[in-house]
């Protein structure tokens, strides 16, 4: 009987996911930029801990809460009894409107949590340098120097950009325009008594915007009057449109010709839009709306009080969505997937590492932690396993990618905290600050695991679960949680959940959602600035 220990069999587990999921073949390319990052047991979740990605920060009064909160007030005041001789309980009361106000602002509360949550989730940093021998795609997270959005916020702040120059003959058009903008008249201090110059609109402007009012007055008329016929509850609306909607478009069309000829509103924008163009080129203006970008994601942490940064996950209905992909690994991958050699942007380690095997622990909010490993062995012409496998896109708005892959910028040299910092070295594997970045979860749901009969793996879990009862227990097959149990955000607080497991006739059964791991983009050497830019600011 052919035998092969637990880290040897979920390394070739993890051998033919990662076949799937990165190595590629002549249909679907090679992602030579990307990695996977694993998690070690993998973190259960449930679809409620993602409605703010459908629902937003709207508060909803739910029907399960208003049952919540029935039952409490009728606990509170105490049941009326029933009338001597009726069995007919008390007619039951509804809620106020103070009393809905307050499920409102707790489901607020709570999607807010949600949204903390999965934002400090994501923002980390993956130690590249883990990627190799023993810690092979076991994630581990780069903190020396802070989370992503820490090192990104920094970025922005102590970089340079390459100063754009005009050439001469377009700043002086650029100056005569604005010279057809702005006119400056001579007016009387009316304190001091002295002269003094003040600028305001040109005539070309004042005839403009007197011209866009008379024509958004005539738009507005026509509108107006279309709508009320539309909708109209009396027939006098719909008369008034069907016999004066020509002279309403007749007025508008007459606007617009005025706006145009005597408002000069073609040239006025042909104006506008050159001076925008020419000084849209500037990438110091750039990088301040990337800064403005990520202060408006900003949120603060409603428990925490501190500020996270809003992130995404697209498709916002994944968790209840259809189209799950799925995964099995039979006794006939084994052989094939044993030495399996992992690329991660161009450099290259064996599936030899001894973390894959199956661990039991419990860990507390204090810190303290056990943990202990399975030492059996399984039958590997009877070991399978299948599950539903997704991966969803990790979106943050705030995050422009495309400057920190600019040759534009670098860091501010007469900085000596920054100057000669590197965001990644384009090693192998890279160092840096950030040398990669998190771009996808991996999510799998209804896990099947078939290791023949053995009772000694059942005996394990049994006396993982009866040992750690209450103590935020979990057993693993790699990234695979086999049974867990942990906190999440429901929309009023965190509560406590297990994820447990069962044995039936095809094996252990684990049901429910987990996050397994990340796809992260290996960072290219950055800052790279261009040799040829002479001028910073």
């Amino acid at each position: 009987m052919p035998t092969v220990d637990p880290s040897v069999l979920a390394n070739s587990i993890m051998g033919k996911l990662y076949d799937v999921l990165t190595n590629g073949d002549d249909t679907v390319p090679k992602s030579e930029n990307n990695f996977f990052s694993w998690e070690t047991p993998g973190v259960p979740v449930v679809p409620e801990d993602f409605e703010f990605l459908t629902q937003g920060f709207t508060g909803v009064v739910k029907p399960a809460a208003v049952q919540t909160m029935l039952n409490a007030t009728q606990a509170a005041a105490g049941a009326a009894p029933a009338a001597a001789g009726s069995g007919t309980p008390p007619p039951q009361q509804g809620l106020t409107e103070a009393q809905l106000a307050q499920l409102r602002a707790q489901d607020v509360s709570g999607l807010f949590q949600q949204a903390e949550s999965l934002a400090r989730l994501v923002d980390f940093i993956p130690d590249c340098a883990s990627i190799n021998g023993r810690k092979l795609s076991q994630k581990a997270v780069q903190s020396d120097n802070g989370s992503f959005s820490d090192v990104y916020e920094m970025t922005l702040k102590m970089s340079q950009v390459m100063q754009s120059v005009i050439p001469d003959d377009v700043q002086k058009k650029v100056d005569h325009f604005r010279s057809l903008l702005t006119a400056t008249t001579e007016k009387t201090d009316l304190i001091t008594g002295d002269k003094v110059q003040v600028s305001g609109p040109s005539p070309l402007v004042q005839a403009y915007t007197d011209k866009m009012t008379a024509y958004d007055n005539a738009a507005l008329a026509y509108n107006n009057a279309r709508i009320n016929a539309m909708a109209a509850d009396n027939p006098r609306d719909v008369q008034y449109f069907a016999i004066n909607a020509p002279i309403l478009r007749n007025q508008v069309k007459a606007a617009m010709d005025d706006w145009i000829g005597a408002g000069y509103k073609n040239q006025y924008e042909e104006i506008n839009a050159f001076i925008a163009q020419v000084e849209g080129r500037d990438l110091s203006l750039l990088k301040q709306q990337y800064l403005d970008d990520l202060e408006k994601a900003r949120l603060t942490g409603i428990a925490s009080g501190s500020d996270f940064f809003y992130t995404a996950l697209t498709p916002a209905h994944f968790a209840t969505a259809g189209g799950w992909s799925h995964f099995h690994f039979s006794s006939g991958d084994f052989s094939r997937y044993t030495d399996s050699k992992f690329t991660a942007g161009g450099w290259q380690a064996s599936a030899g590492a001894s973390y894959f095997g199956i661990f039991g622990g419990s860990g507390s909010a204090g810190g303290s932690s056990s943990k202990s490993q399975f030492n059996s062995s399984f039958n590997s012409d009877h070991c399978s396993m299948s599950f539903d496998i997704c991966q969803v896109a990790i979106v943050k708005p705030w995050v422009k990618t495309s400057y920190l892959n600019s040759h534009t910028w670098r860091f501010d040299q007469g900085n000596p905290d920054v100057k000669g910092q590197m965001l990644s070295d384009a090693g192998m594997p890279p160092k840096g600050l950030l040398p990669a970045y998190p771009t996808s979860i991996i999510f799998i749901r209804n896990l099947c695991l078939d290791f023949g009969d053995n009772s000694g793996f059942q005996n394990y879990l049994h006396q993982q679960e009866a040992s750690h009862q209450g103590g935020g227990a979990a057993v693993a097959l790699g990234p695979f949680c086999l049974g867990a149990s942990g906190s999440h955000w429901s929309q009023s607080s965190s509560t406590q959940s297990s994820w447990g497991y069962s044995f039936t006739d095809q094996g252990l059964s684990v049901p429910g959602m987990q996050i397994v791991g990340y796809k992260c983009h290996v960072l290219p050497k950055a800052p790279n600035p261009s040799p040829d830019i002479k001028n910073w600011i």
